[in-house]
């Protein structure tokens, strides 16, 4: 959702403290309500939101209207649960889990030796799935914007570290695509969420059907690296757990024109993504217009 002068350290400190004090039961359902009650409020995210879900899913009305509704309300029990599992209190993602898919294709990635890109969109909780990977002992390095302040940025920069997984700011740090292609020649592992590139980063792609911007970034770490690409996705079941599971890797092209390889590529990576967003567009959360 938009920022606003609610996101901020003391925000996030007292969501920590409630989430970590409340049966996680009451958390899930005072957050329900909370993001049903900001779907009426919020009506710049809503209408935004409203028209990304109509183009992805064809519903209209009342049947659109109930979707928005949830969607709402379970981006806010999706960050209830990040607070639940965030610092000290990662071991309850593991409680949280209720099948974990395609791990398989994890470790063939790394046997490889030249590392992974694993790629995800803004759906589910991707926060959680770092958080289940390094407390199996895998070496994580997530790619992120800067935070609106420098002490949110070091709270969440902090609870990561103490997991062991590193943090890579695109944005603002002249070297971290540097870093990326580092870490990947280590065998290691580099997330990243493609389909809202932040400014100057993204490519045009078909999607659903309609034009947008993906990020070139996974493209262009595997034109330097050939690292594996795995969309990887973690989503929470109509009980309230989760499913964690990446998909098996991305066939990546090589071409003659590099600058033709990225748009290809890039397009098979939103390709990748459309079968499982239309799975779940209820946990899809873009509250800003993806296709202008």
């Amino acid at each position: 959702m938009s920022l606003s002068r609610f996101y901020g350290i003391g925000t996030f400190r007292l969501a920590y403290s409630l989430a970590n004090t409340l049966p996680r039961s009451a958390s899930q359902a005072i957050a329900g309500f909370l993001g049903r009650a900001s779907c009426n409020l919020k009506k710049k995210s809503r209408e935004a939101l409203r028209e990304n879900l109509r183009l992805v899913t064809g519903a209209s009305g009342r049947e659109l209207d109930y979707l928005c509704r949830e969607n709402f309300a379970n981006f806010i029990k999706m960050l209830a649960d990040y607070f639940y599992c965030t610092g000290d209190h990662a071991r309850h993602a593991d409680g949280l889990l209720e099948e974990w898919r395609g791990f398989e294709n994890l470790t063939a990635a790394i046997a490889r030796g030249k590392g992974a890109i694993i790629v995800t969109a803004h759906l589910g909780n991707w926060e959680l799935g770092g958080i289940l990977l390094a407390l199996r002992g895998i070496p994580m390095t997530v790619v992120t914007l800067e935070e609106p302040s420098t002490e949110l940025s070091r709270w969440r920069d902090d609870y990561r570290r103490k997991l062991g997984i590193k943090t890579i700011t695109v944005g603002s740090e002249k070297f971290s695509f540097i870093d990326m292609i580092k870490t990947l020649q280590n065998n290691e592992i580099v997330a990243m969420l493609v389909d809202r590139p932040y400014a100057g980063s993204g490519t045009p792609v078909r999607f659903f059907g309609h034009d947008t911007l993906f990020s070139t970034a996974p493209a262009l770490l595997w034109q330097h690296t050939d690292a594996t690409v795995l969309p990887a996705f973690v989503l929470q079941n109509k009980k309230g757990r989760y499913l964690s599971f990446a998909d098996p890797a991305i066939p990546m092209e090589r071409h003659d024109d590099r600058k033709e390889a990225l748009a290809k590529n890039t397009q098979l990576v939103a390709t990748a993504f459309e079968t499982i967003i239309r799975e779940h567009p209820e946990q899809w959360f873009n509250y800003v217009p993806i296709w202008k």
